[in-house]
């Protein structure tokens, strides 16, 4: 009871302190996420979204961020030992190569939930400002007793968390409120782990869909409180009740979670969506009043000189009798108000790419290469790109990270326990920290400034070594394209090893050597057989050949 008091009041305690946000959160949930669970309750409500817009902006925005930071289909990120030394060694690069494999292939399962997780979660980030993703170690098995991907991922809904940060502003407090029915409680926990009260339910079917408010707490000052020994101390307290449903504990954090924008001393942070939604209010009220002038002046009020006892009949080739007077004159007129609903047009169209410009949309047209730019005007463009671009991402690289030290960490504990294979590590890399090394299209962007300046610096050289060859000797050609290929993000296997290449060098050098001597010798014998008809013949005339003067033979 006294684990479950102390989780109920810290829950209550981060609530508190996430109530500032909340507010807005609900608000842009309204006009951006309708369906969202923000909304619980009013799920379906779009009685404040008269445009489509933001959530197409909203759209493009998460399929960017995921096209740049996690593209399917491609090696977004690597593995490297994190002492320098170490990572010239082709077989730990190899070795990296193989594990940076094995990690995509479990990510990539097909019910891992990774794909539809991170996508939601890019949507978190684009709508509310923040994303968390949970990452689970599996080691059961599925109802049928098939296996399951080692590793689940989970988005967690930002209206679900309650965060706390350290001193240096990285979360590593976690407190999540959700509802379960009492069939999902037996199916999660088991029956063992029920209440009493809960245990006199399980003969009334009608009961089992009745929901329940749960606290799952993530915290390390909850340590002298649970049965657990691991790092992380994990409890469920059901909530209205004061029960602990579970103590268990994780070996790393399993909670991923980034701002966009951070808010200073706060674990929570500001997002596109949060900073357009004044511009998104104010593009509803200009909906709403532009349809009304088009209305007006599509189909204006009328105005007659006496009561009409009928209705107008405004349907085409319709007949409206008496209501023109003998000189010709309509007895009625239509209303003209002035309403200009073009220029209500213009001014939406403005506001639109305001909303636009807080999704980064403006920055979406600039990732579109031309087709017929040179290699050195792509590396200049790209450049550009992450010099607009790139401060944002960071935050989210930085959680992304974390997340694939916690998943190598868990492969690494299955391996050791039979569970899954791995190539196991070299000997050089024993006990030794690895780190990440990405390699997506925004970590290229980023390192674009590198290509642009290897680039830049040999076309000047190129130019110097017209009046001076000996410029070229400055520059190590082995290291820089090998630099350029890491840049590029060339695949580390597709790299021969720099012993192969001096080997192959070598053996060249050695064949060329070959062939010079077979040549020599080829041409001392072909002398030689030109030779030997004189000499025969000095000698038969009594002369030695040796004191004839040069040049008289």
């Amino acid at each position: 009871m006294e684990l479950a008091e102390k989780v109920i009041n810290r829950q209550a305690g981060l609530a508190n302190e996430r109530s500032k946000f909340d507010k807005i959160w609900v608000e842009t949930a309204e006009r951006l996420d309708p369906f969202g669970s923000i909304l619980e309750g009013r799920r379906g409500d779009m009685s404040k979204m008269f445009s489509s817009r933001p959530l197409q902006d909203l759209a493009r925005f998460s399929a960017a961020i995921e096209s740049l930071l996690i593209p399917r289909g491609s090696i977004w990120h690597g593995l490297e030992p994190v002492d320098d030394d170490l990572r010239e060694s082709d077989e730990i690069q190899a070795w990296a190569e193989q594990r940076t494999k094995k990690l995509f292939s479990i990510r990539y399962m097909a019910r891992s939930g990774f794909v539809s997780n991170t996508q939601r979660m890019f949507r978190s980030l684009g709508c509310y400002g923040n994303q968390v993703l949970m990452t689970e170690e599996v080691l059961s098995r599925g109802p049928g007793g098939e296996d399951l991907p080692p590793i689940r991922y989970r988005m967690i809904p930002i209206i679900e968390c309650f965060l706390a940060t350290t001193a240096w502003g990285q979360v590593d407090t976690f407190y999540r409120v959700y509802k379960l029915t009492l069939r999902q409680i037996i199916d999660e926990f088991g029956l063992e782990a029920l209440p009493e009260f809960l245990m006199t339910r399980l003969d009334k079917p009608d009961l089992l869909e009745e929901k329940f408010e749960i606290i799952h707490a993530i915290d390390t000052t909850l340590s002298g409180d649970t049965q657990t020994a691991l790092p992380w101390p994990s409890v469920h307290v059901l909530k209205g009740h004061h029960h602990v449903l579970r103590q268990s504990g994780y070996y790393e954090f399993p909670i991923h979670a980034s701002s966009f924008v951070e808010s200073d001393g706060e674990a929570y942070g500001w997002g596109p969506g949060m900073m357009a939604l004044p511009d998104i209010k104010q593009l509803n009220v200009m909906n709403k009043t532009t349809i009304a002038a088009a209305e007006q002046a599509v189909s204006p009020a009328f105005a007659t000189v006496q009561k009409l006892k009928r209705r107008l009949n405004l349907s085409a080739n319709a007949i409206n009798p008496d209501l023109v007077t003998d000189d010709g004159r309509l007895k009625i007129q239509p209303i003209v108000t002035g309403a200009r609903p073009d220029i209500g047009e213009q001014l939406i169209a403005k506001k639109q790419m305001d909303i636009s410009a807080n999704f980064y949309g403006d920055l979406w047209q600039i990732l579109v290469n031309k087709p017929d730019m040179t290699a050195y005007e792509a590396a200049l463009r790209a450049q550009e790109k992450n010099e607009l671009i790139g401060p944002p991402f960071a935050k989210q690289e930085e959680m992304l990270a974390s997340m694939v030290m916690r998943e190598n960490a868990i492969l690494e504990r299955q391996a050791e326990d039979g569970i899954i294979d791995l190539p196991p590590r070299p000997d050089g890399l024993e006990g030794k920290s690895l780190t990440l090394k990405f390699t997506s299209p925004m970590a290229k962007l980023r390192r674009a400034a590198e290509d642009v300046g290897i680039q830049r610096t040999l076309e000047t050289a190129a130019q110097q070594a017209q009046f001076d060859p000996t410029i070229m000797d400055n520059f190590d050609h082995d290291r820089i394209i090998r630099a350029r290929a890491d840049i590029n993000g060339m695949p580390a296997d597709l790299m021969r090893p720099v012993e192969d290449v001096q080997a192959s060098r070598q053996a060249k050098i050695d064949a060329e050597q070959q062939q010079l001597m077979a040549a020599q010798q080829a041409q001392d014998v072909d002398t030689a057989g030109k030779a030997l008809p004189i000499m025969e013949t000095l000698g038969a005339a009594g002369l030695n050949p040796d004191q004839i003067p040069e040049g008289e033979v």
